[in-house]
């Protein structure tokens, strides 16, 4: 079972930073999930929330500010004792400083449909251009932006985040001609996770930081759980192969 650093290491080092990506991967790390905004120039920022306020104490929404503007927050402020600077990354700036990542869930949440359609747009030609096709896969639990990036390009790796009880996550995924199904822990079940595999779908689990829960879903046939200790995590694994 695949390890995936949930925003890095989320509860390891300051959430979808470059520094939260590189303190993973220094562990062992080589997959990852991180979420993906635009900023106020239309460029790909890795942030999860819609205000600044949490990670970096400022007030604002994260979409008033340029990419620039934004590099220049200090995004540690939920982890405190970490020693330096930690600015909001541009996407392209976390890929390019780990070129050989094995596999990226670049997740994008509900937006407006013109700001979702760019979003898929730039996403889909971001991972042509770092020739990210076999290395990436684009989520969201937004079923229109799901088709928006498969309209752009058939061939797009996409995975849909699942949460809700109100429709069958392995049918809703089917339909959207996805390869991933994300689903969140409380909708697990061993026939849930067979179906979706026997659907071709990898399946992938999040958030698991309890360690037991984590070996629980790997004899269930969970293909990946997304966690936010992604060090421990590994040496857990490796142990208890």
């Amino acid at each position: 079972m695949i390890i995936v650093g949930h925003r890095g290491a989320r509860n390891e080092a300051p959430e979808n930073t470059l520094e939260s990506f590189v303190h993973a991967y220094q562990h062992g790390c080589r997959h990852f999930e991180l979420d993906v905004q635009l900023s106020q120039d239309k460029q790909l920022i890795v942030f999860h929330d819609t205000t600044l306020k949490r990670t970096t104490g400022h007030r604002g929404r994260m979409t008033d500010f340029t990419a620039q503007e934004l590099s220049n927050f200090d995004a540690r402020l939920n982890t405190p004792g970490w020693p330096r600077p930690c600015p909001i990354p541009a996407l392209k700036t976390v890929v390019e400083a780990l070129p050989d990542v094995s596999h990226w869930q670049f997740e994008v949440k509900t937006d407006s449909r013109l700001r979702l359609s760019i979003v898929a747009e730039q996403l889909v030609h971001f991972i042509s251009a770092f020739d990210l096709k076999k290395r990436a896969t684009i989520t969201s639990s937004n079923r229109w932006f799901l088709k928006q990036v498969k309209k752009r390009s058939t061939r797009s790796s996409t995975g849909l985040v699942a949460e809700s009880r109100l429709y069958d996550p392995v049918k809703s995924a089917t339909a959207l001609g996805c390869d991933y199904l994300c689903l969140s822990d409380k909708l697990v079940s061993a026939k849930r996770v067979h179906d979706a595999r026997q659907k071709g779908l990898h399946c992938s689990v999040w958030t698991i930081n309890d360690l037991k829960r984590m070996n629980e879903l790997r004899h269930l046939g969970v293909d990946s759980v997304i966690t936010d200790v992604p060090s421990k995590a590994l040496k857990f694994m490796s142990a208890s192969v």
